[in-house]
């Protein structure tokens, strides 16, 4: 028998454990990919089905119709706050000059009265340009009031609307300042509802262009008068995108169309759905008229008919003004009619 060679055998123990590893690395990969692929499939969130989708879609587009409203109302809260800021700062201006004019007078009279040595404590007061320094003294400018004429009242009287124009400046602008931080967090709670909305019409198969298509029509109803006119320019806005705040000429959210509407009709009617409905007279369904609004949603929605069954709105993100059907969806969702 010859003998072994000790080099050969070496190597074939090598080339065995080699093939060992290679079959254990192979197992241990086959293992981890089942591991991932399972887990994976574990993880991934089901997606709803269509059905469900438009089940959970039904529920959300009157709370956002509702959120839209707070925004709106804040909105317009705000913007009447700048208003009237602006009027504030004109009258406090106006007041300032009129301060000035009578404070120098008053600077005058203290000079004149130092000369002639008839100076005194009280007067130096009046000349302060500091207005609540110089009402904290109101016993003494009620006395010297008396005493020295009608220029001393009219600068005691200039003072105190000076200070409440202030004061009426300073507490407004704290107002637009509030108002201004609520709306933003608003909009920022908006735009994330909206995102799930527009998801959701996409899994349920409503997902439509809010643009592109033709814009425009022509009311050719009975209606007449003011009826007629903002029924006329609601349909000059069909197949325009619902914009939340909007009120034209872009885009319009429902109560922006609607109060756009009777505008052009000289007819003013609030900015939010509730106040709107508050704003216009009862009409029952069987007396409803072309023009009228139908509220809808629990006061979240409104549109306005173009006859006994038929109304025209700006539905919601992702759809345009269109005019639907009051039957069916809507029928359950009506809350009632007004007469602008």
């Amino acid at each position: 028998m010859a003998p072994s060679n000790p080099m050969t055998s070496t190597r074939a123990t090598g080339r065995s454990r080699f093939r060992r590893s290679l079959r254990i690395c192979a197992a241990a990969s086959l293992a981890i990919t089942v591991s991932l692929t399972t887990a994976g499939v574990a993880d991934a969130a089901p997606k709803p089905s269509a059905a469900a989708a438009k089940k959970e879609l039904a529920k959300l587009n009157p709370q956002l119709d509702k959120k839209v409203d707070q925004f709106n109302k804040t909105k317009t809260e705000l913007d009447a706050a700048k208003k009237r800021l602006k009027v504030l700062k004109a009258q406090k201006q106006a007041e300032q000059t009129t301060y000035d004019q009578l404070h120098a007078r008053v600077v005058q009279l203290v000079a004149n009265q130092y000369k002639t040595g008839q100076s005194d404590p009280a007067t130096a007061v009046l000349a302060s340009k500091n207005p609540d320094q110089a009402l904290d003294q109101m016993s003494t400018f009620t006395h010297l009031a008396s005493n020295r004429g009608q220029e001393l009242t009219a600068f005691l009287a200039s003072t105190q609307r000076l200070r409440r124009d202030l004061a009426a400046v300073q507490a407004t602008v704290q107002d637009i300042s509030q108002k201004a931080a609520k709306l933003k967090s608003q909009k920022q709670s908006l735009e994330k509802q909206i995102a799930k909305q527009q998801k959701l019409s996409k899994q349920a198969g409503e997902s439509k262009a809010a643009s592109g298509g033709k814009v425009g029509g022509t009311y050719t109803g009975p209606a007449s008068g003011s009826a007629r006119t903002a029924l006329n320019y609601a349909y000059a806005q069909l197949g325009k995108p619902y914009v939340y705040g909007g009120t034209g000429p872009n885009g319009y959210d429902c109560s922006g169309l609607t109060m756009m509407s009777w505008r052009a009709a000289g007819v003013s009617i609030p900015r939010v759905v509730p106040d709107q409905y508050n704003a216009t007279h009862r009409v029952a369904q069987s007396d409803v008229q072309p023009g009228d609004l139908v509220f809808l949603s629990g006061n979240g929605h409104v549109g306005m008919m173009v006859d006994s069954g038929h109304f025209i709105h700006a539905p919601r993100t992702g759809e345009n003004v269109m005019v639907s059907p009051l039957a069916g969806y809507w029928q359950g969702q009506l809350v009632g009619f007004g007469r602008p």
